[in-house]
């Protein structure tokens, strides 16, 4: 077994090929879909480095090899890890989780004392991993996420809003006013109302997922008022190969929240996927957000636990 750090001009490739593979072998989001890969080493890594000045995930990525090829990938998403591991691989994991607790403290905030919240992001369904993090000490929250899991071809949405709301997508509105309508979603203190001035961030994580080279099939849906002030927002990957799409970031402003706009936004994202024949749609959720993407037309796929355990760094 030979294990290495990612380089990106090397493996981005090789990754994003592996994760397809593993795809249509398992018909599930367990492994990671390929667009996650891209908005991680783009949108997330612009994010994190240029915008936060913080550590990138995308610098702390481990490739497992076998006789030269993929068997597994320690993949950090922000402060946790995350893992892909292909199907008879699952010898692996206790390795990745060495690595993992050696090498990507950097990522995680440190108190005084040299000490650190390690999180490991895990499926339930891979009880191999559960056994593994309880024997190391790990526990799980109480508190979960899910993969959701739309089937568009089987749908036949039609828009439901409220009076003086709309759904549509997003290539006739300016970047800066998608952009802001996103970031007041996610930071209602910014929120002056103003979504046509510039701001420290978003802007250059919004457009590094261009780089992605599932973009040109992407889209972005909205609801905006019939005075043309954005509501809500989302940013759909689309993958032709494996026909699935991959929706992330989702967002309302808090002002327009409780109306029914966000599912709405979504059944648009639903009705274009249909469209483009793809056959499954995926969004991560996490706490009261479940409630939201499964009153939009998401099933629950798979629950994911959040595994912690209390690390001191000895640097």
């Amino acid at each position: 077994m030979t294990i290495k750090r990612f380089v990106f001009d090397e493996d981005y490739e090789r990754i994003s090929k592996f994760l397809t593979e593993q795809y249509m072998e398992n018909k599930n989001m367990v492994c990671w879909l390929p667009q996650r890969f891209d908005d991680l080493v783009y949108r997330i890594e612009t994010l994190y480095k240029i915008e936060r000045g913080k550590e990138a995930s995308s610098d702390y990525i481990f490739i497992f090899e076998e006789n030269d090829e993929i068997v597994g990938v320690l993949l950090p998403d922000g402060d946790s890890f995350n893992s892909a591991i292909k199907k008879g691989y699952e010898y692996i994991f206790p390795q990745m989780l060495d690595i993992g607790e050696k090498e990507l403290y950097p990522l995680f905030e440190m108190d005084e004392n040299g000490e650190i919240n390690f999180c490991v992001v895990s499926h339930d369904c891979l009880t191999y991993q559960a056994e593994e993090l309880k024997k190391r000490g790990y526990v799980r929250d109480e508190a979960g996420d899910y993969d959701n899991v739309s089937y568009p071809m089987e749908t036949n949405y039609e828009p439901n809003l409220p009076e003086g709301f709309k759904q549509v997508y997003g290539e006739d509105y300016p970047e800066i006013f998608k952009m802001r309508t996103c970031h007041y979603g996610f930071h209602p203190d910014d929120d002056d109302g103003n979504l046509f001035k510039e701001y420290a961030e978003g802007g250059a994580s919004y457009h590094a997922r261009k780089k992605s080279k599932y973009y040109k099939d992407c889209f972005e849906s909205m609801t905006v008022t019939d005075d043309g002030d954005g509501c809500s927002y989302a940013f759909c990957y689309v993958d032709m190969i494996t026909k699935t799409a991959f929706v992330e970031p989702v967002s309302t402003r808090e002002k327009y929240r409780h109306k029914g706009l966000c599912r709405e936004m979504l059944h648009g994202i639903i009705r274009r996927c249909k469209e483009m024949g793809i056959e499954k749609a995926y969004v991560n959720s996490y706490d009261w957000r479940k409630k939201v993407y499964n009153s939009s037309g998401f099933a629950t796929e798979e629950t994911i636990g959040f595994w912690h355990k209390k690390i001191i760094i000895n640097k």
